[in-house]
């Protein structure tokens, strides 16, 4: 079952997100990510580079202006989702390389995604709280 709260993410944010990936190299970028994951398998970002990052996959992870859209159901099931749910919305656009590319990347290092998303929406959930969010 899709989780709603990604697939309404996914279906908002792929326009946005298909500019920024095709003003990459998007092999390279892909090359460099993997080295990346595979260099550092306990990273941690800082929140505040998920936040004000305009360059990174990460940041398809995470939207201030879409999770403050959502209400506190909505919230609820965003906390409960996961990665794999995310791919699973990805799917949806495979038909665009880029989508696809992206999502294999993601698939494929399933662990190391769920783990960082996981620290991340832990980030998330204590900003949005200090902001008065019932989470």
């Amino acid at each position: 079952m899709s989780n709603p709260v990604w697939k309404r993410y996914v279906a908002q944010s792929v326009e946005e997100w298909l500019k920024w990936l095709r003003n990459v190299h998007l092999p390279s970028y892909v090359d460099v990510t993997q080295r990346f994951i595979d260099l550092h398998p306990s990273y941690h970002p800082p929140f505040e580079s998920v936040i004000n990052s305009e360059d990174s996959i990460l940041k398809m992870l995470w939207n201030e202006e879409f999770i403050n859209g959502l209400s506190e159901k909505g919230l609820k099931v965003w906390a409960n989702g996961n990665v794999a749910e995310f791919i699973d919305e990805l799917r949806n656009y495979q038909g665009i390389i880029e989508i696809k590319t992206v999502a294999n990347l993601i698939e494929s290092n399933l662990a190391w995604f769920e783990r960082v998303y996981a620290f991340t929406r832990a980030d998330i959930i204590y900003y949005l709280r200090t902001q008065g969010r019932n989470i």
